[in-house]
């Protein structure tokens, strides 16, 4: 039942991000987590690294890094247990940053706004309005995720950890799903007269079109 198996691995993908938010929190939170902290904001810079080296095409020189950022943590982990927050931060707003360039790029001149590039994967050839509507849709993300990370330097600095961490880990995922639903009640008004897509189902026509078009298509446009 690919369908069932499709949720079964959504919920536990919800269900594992949800116990790390908790995490990562307590750690922000409770004096003695040092270790967790330190665990915790370490773990997706290991694991994302071995991802990347098993992908890469020089699998084993790759690896071979990896054990060294491994052997590096251990032995500065006094200095992680110490100033684990800063890592937390620097993914965190690292992130939002990147995914605020990722948005902003594609609206200088001679290139597709990203919007308008997925739009196109769903619905082909864009008319007039339809293009002119998804490129302040990637203005309006490029905002937002810009304004997350700069929230997310301001507040580190200025406020407890603790309340850092709440809005890191309990407050930009909601954020980012009114953002969504926003942009979807926006997009209904502002063209009525268009096949509109469920986040779910614009999410599995990208990908199908990525998956369908050879590397040198699927490439951003310049």
């Amino acid at each position: 039942m690919p369908g069932a198996s499709r949720v079964a691995r959504g919920v536990a993908i919800g269900a594992a991000a949800v116990a790390y938010a908790v995490l990562a929190h307590l750690s922000n939170s409770r004096p003695g987590t040092e270790a967790l902290g330190a665990i915790l904001s370490a773990g997706p810079v290991w694991v994302g690294a071995v991802i990347l080296a098993y992908r890469s095409h020089h699998r084993v020189a790759a690896l071979g890094a990896c054990a060294l950022i491994v052997l590096l943590t251990i032995a500065f982990w006094r200095d992680l247990e110490a100033h684990f927050a800063w890592l937390y931060l620097a993914q965190q707003a690292g992130t939002y940053a990147v995914l605020a360039l990722s948005f902003g790029r594609t609206l200088s001149a001679g290139r597709q706004p990203l919007c308008s590039r997925f739009a196109e994967m769903v619905h082909g050839p864009l008319a007039p309005p339809v293009a002119a509507y998804t490129r302040a849709v990637t203005i309006a993300w490029t905002w937002f995720f810009s304004v997350i990370a700069v929230a997310l330097v301001v507040l580190f600095l200025a406020a407890p950890l603790a309340i850092w961490s709440a809005f890191a880990n309990f407050v930009i995922a909601p954020l980012v799903g009114l953002m969504f639903l926003a942009e979807h009640v926006a997009r209904r008004r502002a063209l009525p007269n268009m096949q509109h897509q469920g986040i779910l189902g614009t999410l599995r026509a990208i990908s199908a079109s990525t998956l369908r078009q050879p590397a040198s298509a699927a490439a951003p446009r310049a």
